[in-house]
């Protein structure tokens, strides 16, 4: 396919179509007529081989070739734009932009709430696709296919940039009534903590968390019996068992006062750790990516410091 056989006014009418998901919605959103639009999906259609857009119990959802679809071409008619008029300054409180960002669930509920808040009253029709980041983020980041990484990071790509958000430290959440506690007073030894089952939180499935490569140290073990992704489940197995978890002290706090649960320090020497932000050369000069990064850091330093 050559982009010169392309009329290019169909990408204008794929991001309406994507942002509405709904015929009718895009072509007042366009000041067309409904046919008009009807027309222009029926040609979308047909340059991409795909439905681009398909009707559901729960109305018109894109394909997942059309959702691939949807960031490059809301950035690149962004980035068109701003070259059109590269003097006109970025007005948050009109700008429409899809942004993709990568983050673990434990970041995601400690800092998305916040920035959520701040865009529905500064840039209302900025809208986020808040994904789960996996082994493979930081080649999403060099392949456009997401804007930010949230996470903790080791040796990054030379040409990324970075911003620290925010430190935490691991906490053990047990239930206040488990024996073991009961029976030490509600301190966590290390005995209790070597003889209970645990619950592993881990992004890869794979390898040794840094308890245990802390533990393996001084030749000591813990018996792992659950292994999940997921920073909610967990909460609910310790609330309904003897098992122990480990994870970030500020979301322990957070799941702590709902279900009755103790949080304690884990009975041995662990470090702080990092959470920051990342992303590629190609969005950093970007002025709608600029404005977002910046709001980021600035609600992180306030409520996250």
């Amino acid at each position: 396919m050559n982009v010169r056989d392309i009329d290019l006014n169909l990408l204008v009418f794929l991001d309406a179509l994507l942002r509405e998901r709904s015929v009718t919605k895009a072509a007042l959103a366009m000041d067309l007529s409904q046919p008009a639009m009807s027309n222009a999906l029926r040609r979308l259609r047909k340059l991409l081989g795909d439905p681009v857009l398909v009707r559901t119990a729960n109305g018109m959802q894109p394909t997942d070739r059309a959702l691939k679809l949807q960031r490059p071409v809301r950035n690149a008619l962004a980035q068109l734009e701003s070259a059109i008029a590269p003097n006109r300054a970025f007005e948050p409180a009109t700008a429409e932009r899809l942004f993709t960002i990568l983050i673990t669930d434990y970041a995601a509920s400690v800092l998305m709430p916040h920035v959520v808040g701040v865009l529905e009253q500064e840039a209302p029709n900025i809208a986020l696709n808040i994904l789960s980041a996996g082994s493979d983020a930081i080649d999403q980041i060099e392949r456009g296919e997401a804007d930010l990484l949230v996470n903790r990071f080791g040796k990054l790509p030379a040409n990324f940039h970075q911003q620290q958000l925010w430190s935490d430290r691991m906490a053990c959440l047990i239930r206040k009534d488990h024996p073991a506690l009961v029976e030490a007073n509600g301190e966590l030894t290390l005995e209790t903590f070597l003889s209970e089952k645990h619950i592993l939180i881990t992004q890869t499935g794979v390898g040794l968390s840094r308890i245990d490569e802390v533990l393996a140290d001084s030749g000591k073990s813990r018996q792992i019996s659950v292994l999940t992704r997921h920073y909610q489940l967990p909460r609910e197995l310790v609330a309904n068992s003897n098992m122990i978890v480990a994870l970030p002290a500020r979301i322990a706090r957070y799941q702590a006062r709902h279900l009755g649960l103790a949080v304690l320090d884990p009975p041995l020497e662990l470090p702080e750790f990092h959470i920051g932000m990342t992303w590629g050369a190609l969005d950093h000069h970007d002025v709608a990516h600029r404005w977002l990064r910046e709001r980021i850091i600035a609600i992180a330093r306030e409520h996250l410091s």
